[in-house]
């Protein structure tokens, strides 16, 4: 793990010096769109324990009272020099203010995952969600509506005894979603999210913390932590997976 972290905070001082060459042209205007690339360590606990490198991308670009946000994530890692994870998971949600805090959103995502319990895991849902709490240093938006899910499972990688029920899972789903931010300081950013998806076949809650703390103008260093609970698993398993990161995170 040492030597993943020294890997981050050499790209961090490298990137924060390129950030520090002067720039001939200045807009008068901030970009409705803005982006950021991320490179972390990754270690994973509960039903599967590993460690390894992942990247990331994230956009978002906000107009008037539209505003949409994508992200992709890819994971690979090879074990005794052989491929042991291949994973890419993407997601987008578009939101429309509607007035006194209202909005509408719609919402998508997809996970390909080469060695895990599903080929294919996917979910849209749309409906309505409200700002509960807007300061200029704390936000709280809540979120639900109805979806649909999609999971194909991977028979030709897991066990009888994995997290996932042995056929393909084609159902309507209820999707809720609470997202906090707090800037308690000018260059460090606090986060927790909490979303749960609800169907027949399976409920899953995933709640994440985050803190981003701002090296440079471009350059953040960010930790964060994720648990996963499903609502049914087999005897032998656990009922919670968790996930910490440690990434460098360029914004452009």
């Amino acid at each position: 793990m040492a030597r993943y972290i020294l890997t981050l905070l050499l790209l961090a001082t490298t990137a924060a010096n390129a950030s520090e060459e002067p720039t001939t042209e200045a807009s008068n205007e901030p970009s409705p769109l803005t982006s950021s690339i991320g490179l972390g360590y990754q270690a994973l606990s509960g039903n599967s324990n590993s460690q390894t490198m992942n990247g990331n991308i994230a956009l978002t670009y906000t107009k008037g009272r539209y505003q949409t946000t994508a992200d992709a994530k890819y994971i690979m890692a090879k074990k005794n020099g052989e491929e042991d994870k291949r994973k890419l998971s993407a997601s987008l949600k578009a939101k429309r203010m509607i007035r006194d805090g209202y909005y509408w959103y719609g919402n998508g995502s997809y996970i390909d995952d080469r060695y895990g319990p599903y080929y294919v895991d996917s979910l849209v849902s749309t409906g309505i969600g409200y700002r509960l709490f807007s300061y200029e240093t704390f936000q709280t938006l809540v979120d639900i509506g109805p979806g649909f899910r999609h999971q194909n499972p991977n028979l030709d990688e897991i066990k009888s005894d994995s997290i996932v029920k042995q056929e393909v899972v084609n159902e309507p789903i209820l999707q809720s979603t609470v997202d906090m931010q707090w800037k308690p300081l000018k260059t460090l950013t606090l986060s927790a999210k909490v979303n749960m998806v609800s169907g027949k076949s399976n409920t899953t809650i995933e709640s994440s913390l985050n803190a981003t703390n701002d090296i440079t103008d471009n350059i953040a260093l960010n930790i964060g932590y994720t648990q996963t609970y499903y609502s049914w698993v087999p005897e032998t398993m656990k009922n919670s997976d968790s996930t910490t990161t440690i990434s460098i995170i360029y914004t452009l």
